[in-house]
């Protein structure tokens, strides 16, 4: 079955780049490099996630520094990435090759069966033509597919339980949450809440748009603290700069009369340097990890919304919500932590040239 390509994405909107991993450069397939998410929305390959993970039931996401636990204990239990193998497809439809999946001759396609859901070579479409499947059956050709006169993607899904019914309803009842046929509906969910499809697909789309556009305004004061927290530490660089050049020169003066002083007093700024710049440094990679996370939700939101199928979109809703969601609070916390501790943004006592000089005007007068 063909991948679900949401009508406004463009063959130059692709990017050949979601579909290899970033560690090992490798093309992701349904094997040893089968695409992975985190919880954090990042991607890697199997393979590298069995390196980086080890034993350990706990790692750290490469890029984000997020902490990833193993919800089976092992990596076969982390989501599969749905969006690669729907970017794979349509690659392919451009780029690669694609043979006939109605027959085992292996010949070249020339089009599609939406009925049958899969690629026909010549002879198939013939055979179509032949046995009066053209009447009931909707063919289109390779060539009107590439210019997206007709895209397979866009057929509808079928149900499982019933044959050839097409999947035209979605219950929303608590215990249910899933993509139903006609028949389901009258039958196995009757007395449910109901609703048409698309309408359902519509609004868990909103309902991530939304959460992904929250997200990153959030994103934005983030950067506003990241800048702020930049400033001091350009301060506090300059400050230090300038604060041991004056015990420098302060030491070549009375090198003889007070050398241990200003040792001493060297040593005292250097420590006030360690521990501010260790606070601003933490600060800073909160932030970065922060926006990095966010960044890369807004991004899988984005493709998730673009790219998938309903099936898939119910499928995905809960993680990208649930990760959505937690990211929103985490800033929220996160800068109400931040505002109550004025010092790490705002206030922090910067060393100045007055300190150190009393410094040494005292142990002159001493």
């Amino acid at each position: 079955m063909a991948a679900f390509i949401s009508h406004g994405q463009r063959r130059e909107d692709f990017r050949e780049e979601f579909l290899t991993c970033s560690i090992c450069a490798e093309s992701y397939d349904n094997d040893t490099h089968q695409a992975k998410c985190l919880p954090c929305l990042h991607t890697y390959c199997k393979t590298c996630l069995q390196t980086l993970a080890g034993q350990r039931p706990k790692f750290n996401c490469p890029k984000c520094r997020c902490v990833v636990t193993l919800p089976g204990g092992t990596v076969d239990s982390l989501p599969n990435n749905f969006l690669v193998e729907n970017l794979k497809e349509y690659r392919d439809l451009f780029n690669v090759a694609i043979f006939c999946g109605s027959c085992d001759e292996e010949n070249q396609a020339v089009g599609f069966c939406h009925d049958c859901g899969c690629f026909l070579c010549q002879k198939c479409m013939d055979a179509h033509e032949r046995l009066g499947l053209r009447l009931q059956h909707k063919l289109s050709s390779l060539t009107e597919l590439q210019e997206k006169k007709c895209n397979p993607t866009t057929q509808p899904h079928q149900c499982e339980k019933h044959s050839k019914q097409e999947l035209v309803l979605f219950c929303k009842e608590l215990n249910c949450k899933t993509p139903l046929c006609a028949v389901c509906g009258l039958v196995e969910h009757r007395g449910h809440e109901l609703l048409d499809i698309t309408a359902a697909v519509n609004e868990v789309i909103a309902d991530i748009q939304q959460s992904s556009a929250r997200v990153s305004s959030r994103n934005e004061e983030l950067a506003e603290k990241r800048s702020a927290t930049e400033t001091l530490q350009g301060t506090l660089n300059y400050n230090f700069v300038l604060k041991r050049t004056a015990i420098q020169e302060h030491e070549q003066k009375l090198i003889q009369l007070i050398k241990l002083q200003c040792n001493t007093a060297q040593n005292h700024l250097d420590s006030l340097y360690q521990t501010q710049t260790g606070v601003l440094s933490s600060t800073l990679e909160s932030i970065d990890s922060l926006s990095a996370q966010m960044l890369s939700a807004c991004e899988y939101s984005k493709h998730a919304c673009e790219t998938s199928n309903p099936t898939l979109i119910f499928a995905a809703q809960d993680q990208i919500m649930s990760k959505l969601h937690e990211l929103e609070e985490t800033v929220q916390i996160y800068l109400r932590q931040h505002q109550r501790r004025p010092t790490l943004f705002s206030k922090m006592r910067i060393i100045q040239s007055q300190q150190i000089l009393k410094i040494h005007f005292k142990v002159c007068a001493v």
